[in-house]
């Protein structure tokens, strides 16, 4: 064999390896640099998990394609770049996650040489040439990250028309106190904290504050929303709005927490926003409280453990094969009416005797009674609809490592 085959046979091995290889990275990327994730959020969650695809993918590919350095990163690389700068991640943190994810990548480049290549004198040439490439690769694409982040870091925050309120805001979040006056917003009174996106977040808050009549603070988030809250000022005799009369523009969203008072409310109900937007951008629903998906928005912290459990609870139900969804449907509207039967029938209008054949369809394909199951079951039917809900599947598999708290301002 000749070494650009050893070399080939070395990228098919890693290759084969990758949703491993994947995993302990995200992991390692968890413990050693904690800081990049301390007000993490969606939209840098979903880079974060491309540029770990995208990197890997380069280099196996580079590896036996010439091994010859690119000029700079992939565009999903660099997008993870621009992100970070926009959720003031430091941009040691940033680089510092580069290099656990090329130590992680080497050491399973030396695993996967040690087992297919177990003589010395044919691995050490391929080894030799697999980290020049390498090493090379992460220079020419570290020089390029930097370059986009500070880019970036300078158009946002030394540029942006809101540079002053989000230092300010950023102050508020995290316990500092601010003056009013500076704010431009009554910090007394009730808030309901927001995270606007999509196609028209300037309108839609414009409708939003001309809906309740009460003041608005915003900034500007990363990957284009809006955030921030609506406020009626102590004092102001008004009662919490559901939103049911706000008709959003086309293509736009809404995520709402809770509505609070005072600062300290300020700070939850923003929390909460974000946990809500979390869950919305898989389900694309106008408008979503975060009381409607709390449950959805806790679990979606290890959306692998979401999947699995769904999976494993609803077996032959979980799909879109039309009797699966079927029975789904039944067994919904079987535990939504306090597991009646009858009460079932009328709300997806069929007969009694239709409900409990199916519920005895759903027994034999599961292989155990319903009533034995029924709180898994209840759970995994429920977090089964971001699944087969969700707006585009690319939305999960990306969101697939995401955790966050809050949102970086």
């Amino acid at each position: 064999m000749t070494l650009e085959d050893d070399l080939r046979m070395l990228a098919q091995g890693v290759e084969a390896r990758l949703p491993a290889l994947t995993e302990t990275i995200v992991r390692r990327l968890r413990e050693e640099v904690p800081e990049f994730y301390k007000l993490d959020d969606p939209v840098l969650g979903d880079a974060e998990s491309d540029a770990i695809a995208a990197s890997l993918r380069d280099i196996l590919d580079g590896l036996v394609e010439g091994r010859t350095p690119p000029e700079q990163a992939s565009d999903r690389i660099l997008r993870e770049a621009r992100l970070a700068a926009q959720a003031d991640i430091d941009l040691h943190a940033l680089l510092r996650t580069s290099r656990v994810g090329q130590a992680a990548t080497w050491d399973c480049f030396l695993e996967v040489a040690d087992e297919l290549l177990p003589d010395a004198g044919q691995r050490l040439p391929v080894l030799r040439h697999a980290s020049q490439y390498h090493f090379a690769w992460n220079d020419r694409v570290a020089a390029s990250i930097i370059d986009a982040y500070q880019k970036e870091r300078n158009a946002f925050y030394f540029h942006g028309r809101d540079r002053k309120r989000r230092a300010l805001v950023r102050d508020l979040l995290a316990g500092i106190p601010v003056d009013e006056a500076a704010l431009g917003y009554s910090l007394r009174g009730r808030h309901l904290g927001i995270v606007v996106w999509g196609d028209a977040p300037e309108a839609a808050l414009k409708q939003l504050t001309n809906t309740l009549g009460w003041q608005s603070l915003t900034v500007t988030g990363t990957a284009g929303t809006v955030l921030g809250w609506i406020g009626r000022p102590a004092g102001k005799a008004s009662g919490d709005d559901d939103l049911s009369r706000l008709s959003l523009p086309s293509g736009t969203h809404l995520a709402c927490g809770e509505y609070m008072n005072d600062v300290e409310g300020m700070r939850l109900t923003h929390r909460q926003a974000w946990q809500a937007y979390r869950v919305a951008r898989i389900k694309g629903q106008p408008i979503t409280w975060y009381r409607k998906v709390a449950l959805e928005a806790l679990v979606l912290r290890d959306l692998p453990a979401v999947r699995s459990f769904v999976r494993q609870e609803l077996g032959p139900l979980y799909g879109t094969a039309e009797r699966a969804v079927v029975l789904r449907e039944t067994l919904r509207a079987y535990f939504a009416s306090g597991q009646n039967a009858a009460s079932a029938a009328a709300v997806i209008g069929v007969h009694e005797r239709t409900v409990a054949y199916r519920l005895r369809s759903v027994e034999k394909w599961l292989g155990t009674s319903i009533t034995s199951v029924r709180d898994e079951l209840s759970v995994a039917l429920r977090l089964s609809e971001l699944f087969q809900g969700a707006t585009e599947e690319r939305d999960l598999t990306l969101q697939e490592e995401q955790a966050f708290d809050g949102a970086p301002l």
